[in-house]
């Protein structure tokens, strides 16, 4: 019960931190907050760090760890903000819940972790929510509302990201067990991973610039959320199988449905087909969870 508890309390996490972000970017046009908000991460995951018995050394296990980082943090975090601003936070994570369809597939693939048919009912069900609404907001539908198809693609790419990632923590905590240790691991290499990408494209002065003068607060209190997020995720790892955990991150388009509609006023549209979206993903999350 503990560890479906953490896997919730992750997706609330994350849930609040796209809220946050698009609060965010309101106020930053030109930037998606990935590089605050990690450097964040890597701060808060720090701390923590210090205050935690360090396990053996296992070169596997770390080489997975930093892996896992790259996907999850740098790609599909990207992704998803890029998404957020694209398509708003609500529609954003209701593509996030095809998250538990990737890491059931990889789980079973990679880790040995059994697919029954009642989960791959529930992962149709997530399928069938994520195309209707693709097809509603691209206007294949008549809607009035036409979004190019191009930002789904988008978005649709973050939850490949996140549960390919799930998959690979969890495979490198088997040989480098510390929930703390190991996400810290995966932030310090994904937020080495952005610097580099910024300092080929020559614009790392020009960031730091930009995320000093002035501070963007809303960023760095994603980037808060998004470390108790990392680290909720990485002790779900410890109770619950990878696909498992992906199915709690599924949640997230409630989550995010409910914040958006408290915070995000006159931003974010909240209408009948989003919630039939929402619906059909969740449905099928639910009925993953009974197997």
């Amino acid at each position: 019960m503990i560890g479906w508890l953490i896997g919730a309390a992750s997706a609330l996490f994350f849930s609040a931190s796209s809220i946050l972000v698009r609060i965010g970017q309101r106020r930053k046009h030109a930037d998606d907050g990935v590089l605050m908000t990690v450097f964040v991460n890597l701060v808060v995951l720090s701390v923590v760090g210090l205050f935690v018995t360090r396990p053996s050394f296992d070169l596997g296990g770390v080489v997975a760890l930093v892996s896992g980082g790259i996907l999850g943090t740098v790609f599909g975090r990207s992704f998803q903000l890029r998404s957020v601003r694209l398509i708003g936070p609500s529609r954003a994570s209701a593509f996030i819940t095809g998250t538990p369809l990737v890491a059931a597939i990889g789980g079973w693939i990679v880790l040995g972790e059994e697919l029954a048919p009642l989960e791959a009912a529930g992962g149709a069900l997530v399928v069938a929510g994520l195309l209707w609404l693709v097809r509603v907001r691209a206007g294949a539908g008549g809607s009035a509302e036409k979004v190019p198809l191009s930002s789904y693609l988008v978005a649709a790419g973050a939850p490949v990201f996140f549960g390919s990632a799930f998959v690979v923590r969890k495979l490198g905590l088997r040989y480098f067990d510390s929930a703390v240790l190991g996400a810290l691991i995966g932030v310090a290499a994904a937020f080495a991973v952005l610097l580099l990408i910024d300092v080929v494209r020559r614009q790392l002065g020009q960031r730091i610039s930009k995320n000093l003068r002035p501070v963007p607060w809303f960023f760095v209190a994603a980037g808060f959320t998004t470390a108790m997020a990392i680290l909720s995720q990485f002790y779900a790892f410890g109770y619950l199988p990878a696909w498992v955990v992906g199915i709690l991150q599924g949640t997230q388009g409630i989550w995010t449905v409910f914040l958006g509609y408290v915070f995000l006023k006159g931003d974010e549209k909240i209408d009948s087909p989003l919630l039939v979206s929402v619906g059909l993903v969740v449905s099928g999350v639910i009925l993953i969870a009974l197997q």
